[in-house]
């Protein structure tokens, strides 16, 4: 994906479900180990997906994500919001949601 956003040790990558099948699937893999509600898994092609992660001198690591329709006729801002176990109680949730609305503007 592309970097769109770092802020200290922070960092935002867009992620195309077109381009980037197998990841943005494997996201969805390891977010229904943790939201029963998630049904979505192989048919990624029209989300753009918004990986989090925090970097530090080995690199980046995943932290959350959020995913979004490429259209969407409703103007939804996210389809599915995750923010991983070890990693919550950080504020990254919040963190997603504010991001969604900002690039939604």
């Amino acid at each position: 994906g592309n970097e769109i956003y770092r802020n200290g040790n922070i960092a935002m990558f867009e992620v195309d479900g077109f381009t980037e099948r197998i990841y943005c699937q494997n996201l969805c893999y390891i977010a229904k180990l943790f939201l029963d509600h998630k049904t979505l898994y192989f048919d990624v092609d029209p989300f753009l997906f918004y990986v989090l992660c925090e970097v530090d001198n080995r690199g980046f690591h995943p932290v959350g994500y959020y995913s979004k329709e490429k259209y969407s006729d409703v103007g939804y801002n996210l389809a599915c919001i995750l923010t991983f176990p070890s990693h919550q109680r950080k504020g990254y949730g919040r963190f997603l949601i504010a991001f969604s609305y900002e690039l939604t503007k």
